[in-house]
């Protein structure tokens, strides 16, 4: 079934909005295209915080949940949120939580903002959800509402131009190779515990792409397949790879807001999310947006 997706770009932070009609499949706003399902991604903070105060089932069983949302999302971290060729948002991150919508009933509109505009706009109600690769951490439990199960449990890894002798941590620190990363990211903390020189940056992974392939950098942190897309997409394929295992993940949850209808869809999104894993859709969209390793083992970041 095919969805009418409608784009409309503006110059500020909200760079583009995306309507996708789950019911009805239509929608125009200035410009419009189609895409299927299949046509139809972050930022890494603190590390996993205690189980959350959410109410309990019982406390928010009897809320009838909206019949349509927005979704904050982003346009510049492929392969999960990105805006592709013919302008249209795509990405793993929205076809799991358009199918999270279609499967709710709920009729969702995604609109792209900068990372650093995504939880305030969820704050003041211009969303009501954000799934943009989010870590659960405390300080944002304090003032949001994350599901109760997760969509994705992300992995990131050094990446360093190809042609770097560099196969380990160790090799980094004794090569004394500078990486760069976003402040207040959870690789910053990687960084300084592994003792690696680093220098702070703004903007997308392909800022950092960039500086490293220019000689700027030497390397950073990232999910291999954020990077891959990009280099495939800009016909730099080849120039850097990921070395060492897997240095930061945690799991990854949509946010909502800390109301009784937050906290009734956090419930919802979270049980249609296990059924989505326990159905295989997670790993058949894990085949088709990212590297198609399977999205198993979610039950280890589910909590009440």
């Amino acid at each position: 079934m095919k969805k009418s997706l409608s784009v409309k770009i503006s110059s500020c932070a909200t760079v583009l909005s995306i309507i996708a009609l789950t019911l009805n499949g239509c929608g125009s706003v200035e410009s419009t295209s189609k895409a299927n399902n299949s046509d139809l991604a972050v930022s890494i903070e603190e590390e996993t915080a205690p189980t959350q105060d959410t109410p309990s089932s019982e406390e928010n069983s009897d809320i009838e949940l909206p019949q349509s949302i927005i979704i904050g999302c982003m346009p510049d971290w492929p392969p999960y949120d990105y805006v592709d060729a013919d302008g249209n948002v795509t990405g793993y991150d929205v076809a799991v939580n358009l199918e999270a919508c279609k499967r709710l009933g709920i009729e969702a509109e995604f609109v792209a903002y900068e990372w650093d505009g995504l939880l305030p706009a969820l704050e003041s109600d211009r969303v009501q959800v954000v799934a943009a690769q989010i870590y659960r951490s405390q300080e944002r439990e304090e003032k949001f509402y994350f599901s109760n199960y997760p969509y994705f449990k992300s992995e990131d890894v050094m990446i360093v131009r190809a042609d770097s002798t560099a196969e380990t941590v160790e090799d980094v620190v004794e090569q004394g190779l500078t990486f760069t990363c976003v402040a207040g990211e959870l690789n910053e903390q990687y960084l300084k515990e592994n003792g690696i020189n680093f220098t702070y940056v703004e903007g997308s992974p392909q800022t950092q792409i960039d500086g490293i392939i220019a000689g700027h950098s030497d390397g950073f942190l990232s999910m291999w397949d954020t990077v891959n897309h990009i280099l495939v997409e800009s016909g730099e394929e080849g120039l850097l790879k990921p070395i060492g295992e897997p240095l930061a993940s945690d799991f990854v949850y949509s946010v909502f807001q800390k109301t009784d209808e937050g906290a009734a869809l956090a419930k919802a999104f979270g049980e249609v999310y296990q059924q989505m894993e326990e159905d295989g859709t997670l790993t058949k969209l894990s085949e088709e947006y990212l590297s198609g390793t399977p999205v198993e083992g979610l039950s280890e970041g589910s909590y009440q």
